[in-house]
């Protein structure tokens, strides 16, 4: 099978949850806004990890129930915002293609630093086994979601691109790396593809693209073509095939 680093837009959603549990158990899922409505400061860390966990399996659990109502309920405000049931539920669908039916969790695991929490999940699917990474804010809301999936870089930085042409910025974040995704949110993304839509016009197409790799970063140019002028955006990977950065150069000549 082919891998590549792919990730599920609303899970910043980038890749890691642990903890052990029984094969095929499945828990309640745990409201996220009773959850909120604590306060955090006055919790032991050991019941904050707790209520990491049970967010985490919660949405899973909403996932592999294919309530994707439900599930899209743990994102926060930011994510939600830019991403909707109906885009949760087609990710998961491409996922369950190449992985095959879901099967059991092996472990989830979460940790803490400050006020975010992350929780490494790994999971048996027909095909593999996955590691998943979700992030969550101070309020237990799930900010993002990665999972391993390495792959063409250039399919990558086409697909990032198209998210941006789509108006799907939660999409477009999802293949930035875990310390981009800290610094911009969708709407910080979307503000930047506006900020550049005023000066080049309504986006037209994707053209071609070229790959440049060199001995320290991988770089894909994706020319784009504008209403007024076309653009050759350059994406820059790290070795796992995540955007370390996006120069969005002027006019082409």
């Amino acid at each position: 099978m082919k891998h590549r680093i792919q990730r599920l837009p609303y899970f910043s959603v980038w890749l890691v949850i642990f903890l052990t549990i029984l094969s095929g158990a499945i828990s309640i899922p745990l409201s996220t806004k009773a959850i909120a409505q604590v306060s955090q400061s006055d919790e032991p860390k050991s019941q904050r990890l707790a209520k990491a966990k049970q967010v985490t399996q919660g949405f899973f659990d909403s996932l592999i129930k294919g309530n994707f109502e439900q599930a899209i309920k743990y994102g926060s405000p930011s994510v939600t915002k830019y991403y909707s049931a109906a885009d949760l539920e087609e990710e998961w669908q491409k996922l369950l293609k190449d992985l095959g039916a879901f099967v059991h969790y092996r472990r989830i695991r979460p940790t803490a630093v400050l006020d975010t929490y992350t929780v490494l999940v790994t999971a048996n699917f027909e095909k593999l086994i996955f590691d998943f990474v979700v992030t969550l804010d101070g309020n237990q809301q799930i900010t993002a979601i990665d999972f391993l999936w390495i792959g063409d870089i250039k399919d990558n930085a086409e697909e990032f691109v198209d998210a941006l042409s789509n108006g799907k910025y939660t999409t477009a974040r999802g293949y930035l790396t875990p310390d981009l995704k800290k610094t911009l949110l969708p709407e910080n993304i979307e503000q930047k593809w506006e900020e550049i839509l005023e000066t080049t016009g309504p986006f037209k197409r994707r053209s071609d693209s070229q790959v440049v790799k060199s001995s320290t970063s991988n770089v894909v140019l994706v020319n784009v073509e504008f209403e007024r002028e076309n653009r050759s955006f350059m994406v820059i990977f790290n070795p796992l095939g995540e955007i370390v950065g996006v120069d969005f150069p002027g006019e082409q000549d």
